[in-house]
C-alpha cells in the first residue's frame, strides 16, 4: 500500500492530508508534529484569543476525531531525526516509518534578536501556541508594552494590547509601518488607525540594548539615544524558513527548501510546501512566501499532484491581517509594482490600492472591502484587469463600480 508522510501539523500539513482524502487517495496518511498540541489555528493568537479567556482548545484546527474519521494517523511529540531517501524511510523519535511520498511542511521560526537582554523575562515571540499561552499570562500583569517590528504580527498584537487600555509603543527600523508588505498609502492609513487607539510609533529606530530590572525587561534603548519604557516586549522582526537540516540528506536549501514549480524537491518523491519552501513563481523566479494563504494553496496543489490530478496554473498569492479595527487583504506581488492607483473614497474607510507594472495589474490591497479583494484576485488570475490609463479617470467610483462601467 502507498503511504504519504506529512512532516508538520500546521495549516499546510493538515490541508495536504485532508486534501488527499478529498481527492480519493486511499493509501496510508500520517501527519507528524513535534508539538504536543493537536493542530491549531494561528491567526486568532495575536487577535481575539490573546484578549480572551478560553483555553488552547478554542484554537483547534482539526481534532483527534477529525483525523480518525478521515483515517489519518496523527503522531504528536514526534520529531524527524533523519531521512533515508534510498530506502524511503523516515527515522523519528517514535521509530521508523516508510513512505511512498514525503511532504515537508516545516513552517518558519521567528527571527531572534541577538542583543543584550533579549532573554530577559517579559521578552516574547508570538509564533507557537506555547508562546501565545505564555504571552497571554504575562500580558495580564503588564503595565506598559513595547513592540519591536511594525509588521503584521507586531501590529496585530499592538492592536490587541491597546484594546486593554495599555500604553503601547511600536519600534521599527524602517520609516513606516509594514514597509515590505503594504503600499506607502495604506501604511499611512493603518498608522493613523493605530494612533487613534493610543499606540505610539518610533520609526527609523534600531534597538540597541534591552535593560532589565530584577531580571525582567524594563527599558528598550534605541539607536537615536532615546528609550522606551516597557515591562512586556513582543519581538516581531521577521521569520526564517525551517528545514536547513535537509541538506544532511542531499536536498537543497537556500532561504528555504528548494522546490520546482510542482513543489517537488530534487527528489521527486519529496515535496516541500508553505513557509519552508522556496519555489518557482509564475515568472520563473525563486520565491518564498510566509502566509497561511500560501500554505493552503501549496497544500491544494501538492495534494492534487500526489493524487494524480495536478493543478497546472500557479496560484495568486494572497494575504490578510486584522488590526486597529481594519481588515486589510492583499493579493499579488507588491515587489513588482511600479505605479499605484487609489480606487474608491478614503473617507468611507472602504477602498483599494492597486499596483501596476508595464500596464499590467500585479498587486492590490483592499481596506474593509472583501468584495474588492475577491475581484482583484480574479483579475490577477485571469489577467483581465483594465490598464492603468483606462481605470485612472474613473478610479473614484471604486473598483467594482469602475469595472462594471467598463463592461
Amino acid at each position: 500500500m502507498s503511504s504519504v508522510i506529512v512532516v508538520g501539523g500546521g495549516h499546510g500539513g493538515v490541508d495536504v492530508a485532508f486534501g488527499l482524502r478529498e481527492r480519493g487517495y486511499t493509501g496510508r496518511i500520517t501527519v507528524l508534529d513535534k508539538s504536543g498540541f493537536v493542530p491549531y489555528e494561528r491567526p486568532p493568537m495575536s487577535k481575539s484569543w490573546i484578549n480572551g479567556t478560553g483555553g488552547p482548545e478554542e484554537l483547534t484546527l482539526r481534532g483527534h476525531d477529525a483525523f480518525s474519521g478521515a483515517n489519518i494517523d496523527l503522531m504528536l511529540n514526534c520529531e524527524v531525526l533523519s531521512i533515508n531517501r534510498d530506502r524511503k524511510v523516515v527515522e523519528t523519535s517514535n521509530g521508523s516509518l516508510e513512505y511512498s511520498t514525503l511532504v515537508l511542511a516545516l513552517g518558519s521560526s521567528p527571527r531572534q534578536l541577538r542583543l543584550s537582554g533579549a532573554a530577559l523575562a517579559g521578552m516574547h515571540h508570538l509564533h507557537t501556541l506555547e508562546q501565545a499561552v505564555a504571552l497571554r499570562d504575562d500580558l495580564a500583569c503588564a503595565t506598559s508594552v513595547g513592540v519591536i517590528g511594525a509588521g503584521f504580527i507586531g501590529l496585530e498584537f499592538a492592536s490587541s494590547a491597546a484594546k486593554r487600555g495599555l500604553p503601547v509603543t511600536v519600534m521599527e527600523t524602517a520609516g513606516r509601518a509594514m514597509p515590505r508588505t503594504a503600499s506607502e498609502f495604506t501604511s499611512g492609513y493603518m498608522r493613523a488607525r493605530h494612533e487613534e487607539s493610543g499606540t505610539v510609533f518610533r520609526f527609523n529606530a534600531t534597538v540597541q540594548e534591552i535593560i532589565g530590572h530584577s531580571d525582567r525587561v524594563g527599558r528598550v534603548n534605541l539607536s537615536d539615544g532615546s528609550h522606551v519604557e516597557a515591562d512586556l516586549v513582543v519581538q516581531g522582526v521577521g521569520a526564517i524558513a525551517n528545514g536547513g537540516w535537509v541538506t544532511d540528506f542531499g536536498l537543497d536549501f537556500d532561504n528555504g527548501i528548494i522546490v520546482d514549480s510542482t513543489l517537488r524537491t530534487k527528489d521527486p518523491d519529496i515535496f516541500a510546501i508553505g513557509d519552508c519552501a522556496r519555489f518557482l513563481d509564475d515568472e520563473g523566479g525563486a520565491t518564498r512566501l510566509e502566509s497561511i494563504g500560501n500554505a493552503a494553496d501549496h497544500a491544494r496543489r501538492a495534494a492534487a499532484t500526489i493524487a494524480g490530478t495536478p493543478v497546472s496554473l500557479p496560484d495568486v498569492p494572497w494575504f490578510w491581517t486584522q488590526q486597529a479595527g481594519v481588515r486589510l487583504q492583499m493579493a499579488g506581488r507588491i515587489d513588482r509594482v511600479e505605479e499605484w492607483l487609489l480606487t474608491g473614497a478614503v473617507e468611507s474607510n472602504s477602498f483599494s490600492v492597486l499596483g501596476w507594472r508595464n500596464r499590467r495589474l500585479v498587486y492590490g490591497e483592499s481596506i474593509n472591502s472583501p468584495s474588492d479583494h475577491v475581484a482583484i484576485r480574479k483579475l490577477l488570475a485571469e489577467n483581465t484587469a483594465p490598464t492603468l490609463p483606462v481605470l485612472r479617470p474613473i478610479a473614484e467610483m471604486g473598483l467594482k463600480a469602475a469595472i462594471k462601467s467598463l463592461a
